[in-house]
């Protein structure tokens, strides 16, 4: 076989030149973070005090979440309300942790109120495009009922946002089932092999 012969052709369209900036703007932002949170703890270490490093550490990480993060495998809608909820909940607890007051126990129910409604709206009035993606919704709703069940059992202090939010993940798994049972069943069925 004569092998100087051989054209190749390139159907790939070329590639447009893109500057350093513009083909690394997420590794720079990072670095950027990353230098600032350290920049934050070291000034902290050296001023000493409350740890207000630790808030802004936190406050850093919500931006990276809401704005600049996007995930490699479930990069949709319900898993960035998801995730953008969760870490406002977290971020809530940290800075009770560090300024004290006992009020995240009240206030992160609510946020994550907030944040079935809109994943739970978002994910039933667009269900044929988003049946798939039902597993952030899933886990958040498990999540609710842990945390009503928790109350329940008395491991932690039952009030009104956690009862809320235990009410709205059991409507969430009643209102999914009772109008989608076949469909959501299929998809769990994919997503645990079965």
């Amino acid at each position: 076989m004569n092998r100087s012969s051989m054209q190749v052709h390139v159907t790939y369209p070329a590639l447009a030149p893109h500057s350093i900036w513009r083909r690394n703007r997420l590794e720079l932002l990072r670095l950027l973070f990353v230098f600032l949170a350290y920049a934050c703890g070291l000034v902290n270490l050296a001023v000493g005090g409350v740890p207000w490093s630790l808030a802004a550490i936190g406050g850093l990480w919500v931006l990276w979440i809401a704005v600049f993060y996007r995930p490699l495998v479930e990069n949709t809608a319900i898993k960035k309300i998801a995730d953008v909820g969760i870490a406002v909940c977290l971020y809530l607890f940290l800075l009770d942790g560090i300024f004290g007051g006992n009020w995240s126990g009240f206030v992160t129910p609510i946020i994550f109120f907030a944040d079935l409604v809109i994943a739970g709206t978002y994910f039933l009035a667009y269900f044929k495009k988003e049946k798939r993606n039902f597993l952030p919704l899933f886990e958040l709703t498990l999540a609710g009922l842990v945390a009503i069940f928790s109350g329940l059992v008395g491991w932690r202090k039952l009030d009104w946002p956690l009862i809320v939010v235990g009410s709205v993940s059991l409507a969430l798994v009643v209102l999914t089932t009772a109008l989608h049972f076949r469909a959501i069943r299929e998809e769990f069925r994919k997503k645990i092999h079965l």
